[in-house]
């Protein structure tokens, strides 16, 4: 996949809270976490977690912090699809989950 792949896939410099959310779920899915997982990590209700996964509310700050601290996952990435602080081994995995989310919303849409 080459630089420009990858921004389109990030949605990079879209700060809407759709994209914010779709770069949200890929993170916590490269990480082989549940909502309910995240939600215990960040200290959150799982219904609260959701919201945010759903790009009804941008991810408050706690949120960002605990995927910075405990995986290195900046919040540049995650605000606005600007990856390139990523490690390269945190790269590879999110742009699974980015490319998975993808064709699942592709799949979705077709057959609405």
């Amino acid at each position: 996949m080459d630089h420009d792949e990858q921004r389109a896939l990030a949605r990079y410099a879209d700060i809407s809270t759709e994209a914010a959310s779709f770069r949200l779920r890929a993170a916590r899915l490269s990480l082989g976490l549940t909502q309910k997982e995240m939600a215990d990590e960040v200290g959150a209700k799982p219904g609260s977690y959701s919201t945010y996964e759903t790009g009804r509310v941008h991810p408050p700050l706690a949120v960002i912090r605990h995927l910075y601290r405990a995986y290195n996952i900046d919040f540049n990435f995650i605000l606005y699809g600007d990856f390139r602080r990523l490690p390269a081994d945190t790269q590879e995995p999110i742009f699974d989950a980015l490319l998975e989310l993808q064709s699942l919303e592709g799949r979705a849409e077709g057959s609405g």
